[in-house]
């Protein structure tokens, strides 16, 4: 089930809110921002604003009159209370929708809410670990857009494609130097010895939400984490392998390009950020 709404009204089922002359559906000018509401609460509500009034100002949209992360948490508690549901996927989609061929007349904006009933309130930990796989056809671009969960994602879109082709549940994808940045939906953590290392934004992976968090969390208990440089071979080469995205928290790896890896620092995380959610 799944409510929609524009600008903070209700669209009616099976109503349109987006015409063929949009600059999303002509161009991809936008980008979005996957969330996760649980017990009626945002997640990490602030975080996911940051990051929207980010996307928004490298991309140079003039969000909403009065929209600020309060807006938000309103608007998709609406949402979500017209479903009838605590628990909730969010996708929130920003779009330019001035007039203009690639030169916009204005860089006014629409925010489209997207929220989907789930039965989950927290994190779901993966019993059976993830099947990772390389997707090299496509790297990721160097430049700012990079960081960004834009409209444009055909890079993710063909990736995905390739991992259901050859039964992966996931790839790992690289930037124009071979290096890795994530992986189609997530940001990537490589556990060696006694570091947590994960690629810095410099590497162009999306700048996550969830990552932020894991680095957070892991480094007020105690793990060291380091952003540096991954090379496919560290990746080899490491003990434990997992992926972190704001609607999905800590999913671990357990197979990739036939080595297994352990889950012990994954699974201490996923307990740790899972009890974050309902504090005692």
């Amino acid at each position: 089930m799944t409510v929609y709404s524009i600008n903070g009204k209700i669209v009616e089922e099976g109503g349109a809110f987006i015409s063929p002359e949009s600059r999303a559906y002509r161009y991809g000018d936008g980008f979005f921002e996957s969330m996760k509401l649980s017990r009626k609460i945002l997640l990490h509500s602030d975080l996911h604003f940051i990051r929207i009034r980010k996307s928004a100002m490298l991309l140079k949209m003039q969000l909403p009159e009065g929209f600020d992360q309060e807006k938000l948490e309103q608007w998709i508690g609406e949402a979500a209370e017209t479903l009838g549901t605590e628990n909730a996927r969010v996708r929130c989609t920003v779009f330019r929708d001035s007039a203009g061929l690639y030169a916009p007349i204005d860089n006014s904006c629409s925010v489209v809410l997207e929220v989907n009933k789930t039965d989950d309130s927290g994190y779901l930990w993966n019993e059976k670990g993830l099947i990772l796989g390389s997707y090299k056809e496509l790297s990721k671009n160097a430049n700012f857009t990079s960081t960004l969960k834009t409209t444009s994602a055909l890079t993710y879109v063909m990736a995905s494609i390739y991992a259901r082709e050859n039964g992966y549940d996931d790839c790992v994808l690289f930037n124009d130097l071979g290096r890795v940045t994530e992986s189609i939906s997530s940001n990537i953590f490589v556990v060696q010895g006694e570091f947590i290392n994960t690629p810095p934004l410099a590497e162009y992976c999306v700048d996550g939400v969830m990552r932020r968090v894991v680095i957070q969390r892991a480094e007020a208990y105690g793990f060291t984490v380091q952003e540096q440089p991954i090379s496919e071979i560290s990746l080899n080469s490491a003990e434990e392998i997992f992926l972190s995205s704001a609607v999905r928290g800590i999913r671990w790896v357990g197979e990739f390009e036939g080595k297994k890896y352990r889950n012990a620092t994954a699974k201490a995380l996923h307990g740790l950020i899972n009890k974050g959610l309902n504090p005692e």
